[in-house]
């Protein structure tokens, strides 16, 4: 389902592992990604978040058009959010098809 929002020239999607408020802006979004995943923003890879409840997911893409937050929230339940690697790594890269494991 969440693979439909994702444009089809998204490769990678970079799973941010910690939770983070839903009302953040595009350039708080870019700076996390260059500043706390040491990833700059690319066409062909995406940024999932999630919130504290886990039942928001924000996926933040660059494109040619810009910057682009796309939410998906969930009226009951919680997407099931990857942890954090123990080498220390902020984020867990996933290809497009793997996304269907976020959902019960």
């Amino acid at each position: 389902m969440l693979d439909l929002l994702i444009p089809p020239q998204i490769t990678k999607v970079l799973i941010y592992t910690k939770p983070i408020s839903m009302r953040w802006g595009a350039m708080k979004f870019r700076s996390l990604c260059a500043d706390v995943l040491g990833v700059e923003p690319q066409p062909d890879t995406a940024f999932l978040f999630a919130n504290k409840k886990q039942d928001t997911l924000l996926l933040y893409i660059v494109g040619e058009h810009g910057d682009q937050p796309l939410t998906k929230k969930l009226d009951r339940g919680a997407f099931l959010v990857p942890t954090a690697k123990p080498d220390g790594t902020p984020f867990v890269a996933m290809r497009r098809p793997a996304l269907a494991k976020l959902f019960r």
